[in-house]
Parts: C-alpha cells; structure tokens; sequence
C-alpha cells in the first residue's frame, strides 16, 4: 500500500456518525436515494449541452470496436510510454501505461460453446469452455494518466462495500471493491466497485462502466439495479464509479468512516478526469482488477439521470481528447450537443423526459420508451435495499396513485446487449419512432419504443403522480418522478379480452413484434409469455 493512500488511514473504527434526517428518493434532476442529513456540498449540474444538430442516418456501420485497437494490462505485464515510443514494464502505476497487449476476440469467442463431437470420449469429465487469455492491445490515444490501483479489504470498515449486492453469489459472480489514485491535475482517491464471472470462461470481454448517480447524497448504480440479472446472465463486466465529490464524500462521511477513509475528492471539475482514469485502469489494469485470462476488448460508459447530464457533458468535453470508452449511454438525462458524436452513442429516454432534440447520425441512435417514466417501482423497489444496508429508516412513499410498474427493464437489458453489439461487432441498434404526442383511446402514449404490456394494456401508464400529502416533501419528491399505473377495471378488462386465451394470443402476438423490432431479449420474452400465461385476465 502506497504511502497515498496509507497515510489517510484512521486508527479508529468509523461510523455513521450522523443520524438521517431526510431521505428522497427523487430529485429535480433525477432519480435521488436516500440522501441524509450532512455538511456535504450540494450536487453541481451546471454542465449544459448545446444546440442540436441533424442528420439521417440510414446505414449500419460495418466495422465493430472489436477491429479497433484496445488497451489493457494481461498476462502479468502492461506496456507504457510516451506517445512517440512503448516500453514493456511489470505493472503499470501512476501516470504509467500507454499501451498493453490485447486482441480482439471473435463472435465465435463470445459465445463459449462446448465440445459437442461425436467422437468425445463421454467417460471423460465434462469441461467447459476454456477462458480467453489473449492479450488486447489498446493504444490509449489520449494519453490519459494510468492511476495507480489498490484492493479494498474485504473485511475493512463495516465488512462490506457501500451499494453491495448480497445474492452475487448466487449468480457466480465476484463484487470486488478498489481504491484508484491519481492526479487530474489535483491529487484524488476514489473508488469503483467491480463485478465479475467467477469464471473467466464466461466473460464476454465487454465491460459496462457506470457513472454513479448521486442526486440522493451518495452513490447509486441505477443501472445495475434495473438490469443486474441481464449484465451476469450474458457474463459482462460492470463498473460502479464513484466519479463526483459528492458520493465519493460520503462514502466516508456518512457511511464508513474506517474503510473510506482514503478517499479524497478534489471537487466536481475534476470528475471527468477521474471517470476517464477509472476506464484506462480498468484496460491497463485488468489483470489486477478483473484477475487472470479476462482481456477488456470495450468500455461502455452508462449512467441515468443526473449521471446522463453528466455523460453528456463527458461527450462534449472528454470522450474526444481522451478517448478511452468505446460507447456511452446517456439515459433518462441530456443529449450531448450534437449528433456527430466520436464514438457510438445511444441516447434512450422516457415518456417523462420526451422525444428531446437530436436525430439519429451514423454514431447516434436513439429510443423513446413509451410507458416508460423517469424512474419506477421496480427500480425504487430494488434500491430500498441500499438504505436498509445501513440501517436508514426509509419509510413508504404515500402517492394518489400507484406508481408505474412498466416493465421498462426489459427494454433497457435490450439496450445493454444492442450496445455491447454494436460497439464490438459494428450491429447498430435499430431505428426507431419517436413519441407522437397522443394518447391512445386507454390513455397511453403512442409511437415510440413498445412493449405488449402498452399494446395490448391491463392499466394506463401515464408520467402523472403527486404526493398524497402535499406536506410530504419525500413522497412528493418520489411520486412525481416515478408516474403512475391506472388499472383497468374488471369490466373493461372483460371487454378487451374476453377470455384467457384471447388475452394471452394478443400479448403473444405484440410480444413477437417487440422481439422481431430488437426491443425486447429472448429471455425476457420467455418470460413475459409465460407470466401474460399466468395473469389473472380477465378477472
């Protein structure tokens, strides 16, 4: 342990060492959990994108980032040096790495595959597929500094990682925390917590990098929360970053004093320059991250919300420069200022946010959820847990009508592998049409980005809630960012559908158009059928 990062260390145990006085789950500028009483400054979203611009695009490009060069450290080595040389040395530190060795894998590669020869001896024991071990090489054009990486303890602090996921182990997977040091120029440590294939086999060599969301007051992996189960069914890598003051601040501040006591944050300017240094340690430092025979052949950036104002800003300013992830996803937040953006972009927005301004370029799609609201059920459900992991007292969120239990996750799993696609093996997502601006006749938006639950409906999605007390600052905060389902009644249920069967033809029907549009998975659609199967429609 350097000297950096070991001087910061307490000889005390900390902890939370405030009470919690107010928590909200959403804020004006996006999905906000569970902030607490504290002297932390304020969220700054002061980055603005600029004026649109147009373009059609009606081709797909044929090239993947899987034929462009990529960086990263395998095989116990990692290569530095200035930009008019290279030079092989055992780890790479701070300031270190300007290239190590990689190449892309193949389709055939990323989809492990077993011996099904009939000549394999069946007495033998079965074995899977074997792990790539070939070394990427990524060049890192920008030059960006290499921070220098430590593994967090295990059992330092409370014994755990702030924004853990308690059942990993029941997916196969490793959550694995780390500090990352550097300068941006100002001196910083932060942290990104990392989950992973325990076996290296399935990984797919495509790592997702989340910009952490810290409108509440500290760190939340939105992302992860809707789409966790997608990331570690099709073996990716994700990346919680903890880019920003704020929820680096209070790590340590309010959460766990001893294990995050080395963090420093030198303020929100600073957050680019860390956010891109935390994606070239992930590249030239895989081996000490992700562990052995797991090359990164692509980074995609994602974040919601007030991390999508901030990725967008990263467009504009960073992404050109520094060139360090292969694609970004801004969701439910900001556009950057133009579609011609340098690497692929996937804009995806809500009913809640709207159609926004740019159209599609050769580097820019985009998706308009309809049904879909800034945030929901299922992702407020999901993140409860983040408070209750350290015995903040939540509380119900009283609104006048249900939120909305659109199953938006579906589409954004869709997201995640569209992008993996398109940034590894040049398969851009497919167009799609915007909102129209009108209801349907049971209150649903029209055009856009569809699932069958809006097609053939049981309840109207609509972007309209408010607290029940209008008193109640949390709830209001919460109920007008997470919409609402209007269910249908009885006999208008029986109306639509006059039995079982005709409801489940129908939803099966809409489902086929979804999966032949790319908007929904196989396993998701599996899924959906067999639940449309077992609804209680009509009732």
């Amino acid at each position: 342990m350097t000297s950096q990062i070991k001087d910061r260390l307490p000889n005390a145990v900390g902890r939370c060492p405030r009470l919690v006085t107010l928590m909200a789950i959403v804020s004006a500028v996006g999905l906000t959990l569970l902030a607490c009483s504290s002297d932390d400054s304020k969220q700054d979203d002061s980055p603005q994108a600029g004026s649109a611009s147009s373009s059609d695009n009606a081709t797909t490009p044929s090239g993947g980032a899987s034929e462009k060069p990529s960086t990263q450290t395998t095989g116990g080595t990692s290569q530095s040096g200035g930009a008019g040389g290279t030079t092989l040395s055992v780890d790479a530190g701070v300031d270190g790495g300007k290239k190590t060795a990689n190449t892309p894998k193949s389709d055939a590669q990323t989809k492990p595959t077993t011996d099904a020869s009939p000549t394999a001896d069946s007495s033998a024991p079965e074995t899977g597929p074997e792990p790539d071990c070939t070394p990427v090489i990524w060049e890192n054009p920008g030059n960006v500094p290499n921070p220098e990486v430590i593994k967090v303890e295990t059992n330092a602090g409370r014994g755990w990682a702030f924004g853990r996921f308690k059942d990993i182990d029941q997916f196969d997977y490793v959550e694995e925390e780390f500090f990352f040091s550097g300068t941006t120029p100002a001196a910083y440590t932060s942290r990104i917590l990392v989950r992973r294939p325990k076996d290296p086999a399935k990984f797919t060599g495509t790592v997702f990098a989340e910009w952490l969301n810290v409108s509440g007051g500290i760190d939340f992996a939105t992302e992860w929360t809707y789409s966790r189960e997608y990331f570690m069914r099709a073996g990716h890598v994700h990346v919680s970053v903890s880019a920003q003051a704020v929820g680096a601040n209070a790590l340590k501040n309010t959460c766990d004093a001893e294990r995050y006591a080395p963090i420093v944050h030198p303020g929100d300017n600073y957050a680019n320059n860390i956010f891109s240094q935390a994606g070239v340690a992930i590249r030239l430092q895989s081996e000490r991250i992700l562990g052995l025979c797991m090359p990164v052949h692509a980074v995609i950036a994602i974040g919601q919300s007030q991390s999508a104002m901030r990725l967008a800003d990263y467009i504009n300013r960073a992404q050109g420069p520094d060139q360090v992830y292969d694609g970004i996803v801004p969701h439910s937040g900001m556009e950057p200022s133009s579609n011609n953006t340098p690497v692929p972009v996937f804009i995806v927005t809500t009913q809640s946010e709207g159609n926004m301004r740019l159209t599609t370029g050769p580097n820019l799609a985009k998706w308009v959820l309809a049904g879909a609201t800034h945030s929901d059920v299922f992702e407020t459900t999901r993140g409860l847990s983040v408070a209750e992991d350290i015995g903040w007292d939540v509380g119900a969120q009283e609104c006048v009508f249900p939120g909305n239990t659109y199953p938006s996750w579906r589409i954004y799993n869709a997201v995640w592998d569209w992008m993996h696609r398109w940034v590894r093996f040049g398969e851009k997502p497919p167009e799609a049409p915007l909102l129209t601006g009108a209801l349907d006749e049971h209150g649903n938006t029209l055009g856009g980005v569809r699932l069958p639950e809006i097609d053939v409906p049981t309840a109207a999605y609509t972007t309209g809630n408010t607290a029940a007390d209008p008193g109640d600052f949390v709830s209001a905060m919460a109920c007008v960012f997470m919409g609402a389902t209007e269910a249908f009644t009885p006999e208008k249920l029986l109306q639509l559908y006059p039995t079982h069967d005709d409801y489940v033809q129908k939803y099966t029907a809409a489902a086929d158009e979804a999966l032949a549009k790319g908007y929904i998975l196989q396993e998701d659609y599996t899924a959906a059928i067999e639940e449309a199967k077992n609804a209680p429609i009509p009732r």
